[in-house]
């Protein structure tokens, strides 16, 4: 609406695939020598009289307990600091509140516009984002209290960003424009204030007990900054020299030659016979890691076809998920290495069985198990469209939760 509009801004950000930059960071870790510990979980710390010297961990995956032993351990568990402070059996010295913020995803064509938005709530800022073939729409802020691991959308916070975002379009949007909702966490240090919207974004950290540093708070905007500040403040716990840290200048797999092969595009789809539209998916999502999809391709060009009902991805990018990436479910693949669960109107499940089929031999599973994880994966995707009819975040969190994990058997 032309009538709604009352200025227009330039400014420079970045956009980020969250749970991408989380894998990737991870790998990253790894090819500088860190030990990484898939789907495990921390049950409890190793203590020798007040100083903590390790954690026990449970491997969700295979089984079984095992202990690991360290001089420094980190806590930096986000929206579940409290919970892993109660463990060492101390009080901590702040706390974390978890506030939601919910998003839509509609396609491009439901909203005609050029450019972003920014709209004025009676609490924050809501954005409307180009996001490739796709907007977002978002945020919330509200107090979380129910299950961490699995927020969930209520109707009432859909109807809440539907109802502000329509205000400002002369095409109404609907329920039916809306092809993902996805909902999140933040890791708020608690404060005065009764509105999460008012609670600071920055983090602290502390040294609770011997042997145990606490990170929390923050953002992915200054987590390097967050990580520098733990890893100094472990370091003081140590009784030797530690070189100076030197985050600032390590890029992330992927990233080093990325320029220099964007302006190689055309050249790298005449090679792999690729389209020039796919080789800039490839580099904006792996950066200089896609000439490793290019290999696979190159073994298999079957891997260079879509994937059937999420087009914009490659078969090829399912099987590195499962080869590279760590992914060991199929709801990995759909809901984090790629985006295909809030992408397509059906939530990923036309695709979900060609997915699992490519990442079978990866990963040796036999029928059985394909089996296991499409239907896995459909009963996710339905408890979280019921989770969406609901009208507050109690009934919400009870129908989410109507789908647990998939553990493998």
């Amino acid at each position: 609406k032309k009538d709604a509009l009352v200025g227009a801004l330039q400014y420079y950000d970045a956009q980020v695939d969250d749970a991408r930059y989380v894998a990737t960071l991870v790998r990253t870790a790894a090819a500088y020598g860190a030990k990484v510990a898939n789907r495990a979980r921390v049950t409890g710390f190793l203590r020798e009289g007040e100083r903590v010297v390790g954690a026990r961990v449970l491997d969700v995956e295979g089984g079984g307990e095992y202990e690991i032993h360290a001089k420094q351990i980190v806590n930096a568990t986000g929206v579940w600091t409290d919970d892993t402070q109660a463990m060492v059996g101390e009080r901590g010295q702040f706390h974390v509140r978890a506030s939601k913020g919910i998003h839509l995803v509609v396609p491009k064509d439901r909203i005609n516009a050029a450019t972003g938005l920014i709209l004025r709530t009676e609490k924050s800022v809501l954005f409307v984002i180009p996001w490739g073939r796709h907007w977002i729409i978002g945020t919330t802020d509200t107090d979380w209290n129910l299950d961490k691991a699995h927020p969930a959308a209520s109707s009432a916070d859909i109807d809440y960003l539907l109802e502000h975002v329509n205000s400002v379009l002369s095409v109404p949007l609907t329920r039916d424009d809306v092809e993902g909702v996805y909902a999140g966490l933040r890791p708020l240090l608690a404060g005065e204030s009764d509105a999460t919207s008012k609670l600071s974004r920055e983090h602290t950290v502390a040294h609770p007990v011997p042997g145990l540093v606490v990170v929390a708070g923050g953002k992915y905007t200054t987590y390097r900054v967050m990580a520098k500040d733990a890893v100094d403040e472990a370091v003081h716990g140590l009784d030797q020299r530690v070189a100076e840290c030197v985050t600032e200048d390590i890029p992330l797999l992927g990233a080093e030659g990325y320029r220099a092969l964007w302006n190689a595009r055309a050249r790298i789809a005449q090679r792999t016979g690729l389209h020039v539209v796919r080789v800039e998916h490839l580099l904006n999502r792996f950066g200089v890691l896609a000439e490793e999809i290019f290999e696979l391709i190159a073994a298999n060009p079957a891997l260079g076809e879509p994937l059937p009902a999420a087009e914009d991805y490659l078969k090829a990018e399912i099987v590195y998920a499962a080869s590279h990436e760590g992914a060991r479910h199929l709801d990995d693949v759909l809901t984090r290495r790629t985006r295909i669960s809030i992408e397509t109107f059906d939530r990923g499940t036309r695709s979900a069985r060609e997915a699992a089929d490519l990442m079978a031999p990866v990963l040796g599973w036999d029928k059985d198990q394909i089996e296991r994880e499409v239907e896995h994966y459909e009963k996710r995707v339905e408890a979280e469209r019921e989770s969406q009819r609901q009208p507050d975040d109690q009934t919400a969190d009870a129908a989410r939760l109507g789908a647990p994990d998939i553990v493998p058997r």
